[in-house]
């Protein structure tokens, strides 16, 4: 009976956006896989992002929200930073492992040409410079770490980031797939990593399963879910899904914290906006949600 509510219980996630997360050969190789349209279509709406900004954040998005179910820690937040020096100028990005993400960019209407393959040139958008992973748990002082982009496209970015920091051999595929009414018509990705002690062989079946993959969206438009994608990329080497959890744009911002913000400028100035009747409008960078504290919500402030 009780696998049978599981069951049922993970049907209604996988109706819509979510990570999975599995093992393969043996537990030599873990992997993970995502669905996010809608996940990127609010970040879309919150930001009003051009077709290149919502490929580069959806593409962050995903990454972080799959390196979120890695960890085993509720409350741990992991925060992944782009800064580059292309018209983008940055990405940030954070999510736990509730499934849970938010994000913004630094320039979020920038528009280029093409790539010859009529593709988004989202490296051209981002540019060079470095990605910047945070993780933060309560009660213990954050832990980051940084690598240096090595094309700006994101995937690539955080293979890398995994091979240098982690010393884990990654494959990584995120991709967004943007409608010309600039709306998501698909998201998703992977992340394929080698454990410790795996044998010859088992890099040799991912080599040759991965090197037929054309792109994630391919993959999507196909029909492909992240269990049948990663069905389809592990082949041979005997998929076993572990877990299904559903994963949604939230951030949380609310007016107590906004309050805090304004709280931060100091005293003297809300004496002074208190005495000419101001009010405080606070913007949050991750939604966009505006929160408003008139001259009695400022006095509160002051105790």
């Amino acid at each position: 009976m009780t696998g049978h509510v599981i069951s049922l219980a993970t049907e209604r996630i996988k109706r819509h956006d979510h990570i999975v997360r599995g093992t393969a050969a043996n537990g030599m190789v873990r992997a993970f896989a995502i669905t996010a349209r809608q996940t990127v279509q609010t970040a879309h709406e919150n930001h009003s992002t051009s077709p290149l900004v919502s490929a580069a954040l959806g593409r962050l998005m995903m990454g972080g929200l799959m390196m979120g179910a890695m960890s085993k820690t509720d409350d741990e937040l992991i925060t992944l930073t782009v800064r580059g020096d292309g018209p983008i100028g940055g990405l940030t990005v954070t999510a736990n492992n509730r499934g849970q993400v938010k994000s913004f960019a630094n320039n979020p209407n920038v528009w280029l040409p093409l790539r010859d393959d009529n593709h988004l040139n989202v490296g051209a958008g981002v540019g060079a410079g470095e990605l910047s992973v945070v993780f933060d748990q309560p009660g213990i002082a954050p832990y980051s770490s940084q690598v240096e982009l090595t094309s700006g496209e994101i995937g690539d970015d955080l293979a890398y980031y995994f091979a240098v920091s982690d010393q884990v051999p990654t494959s990584v595929g995120v991709g967004v797939l943007v409608g010309a009414d600039t709306s998501i018509l698909q998201a998703g990705g992977f992340i394929i990593q080698l454990m410790p002690g795996h044998q010859e062989w088992v890099v040799d079946e991912l080599e040759k399963s991965l090197s037929r993959v054309t792109s994630v969206t391919d993959l999507l438009q196909q029909g492909m879910t992240p269990t049948s994608m990663l069905e389809h990329l592990l082949g041979d080497l005997g998929y076993e899904e572990l877990e299904a959890i559903p994963a949604e744009f939230y951030c949380g911002c609310d007016e107590a914290r906004a309050g805090r913000a304004v709280a931060a400028l100091g005293r003297e100035t809300l004496l002074d906006m208190i005495e000419k009747n101001e009010t405080a409008e606070v913007i949050c960078h991750f939604c966009g949600k505006r929160h408003y504290l008139g001259t009695d919500e400022l006095q509160q402030l002051l105790g």
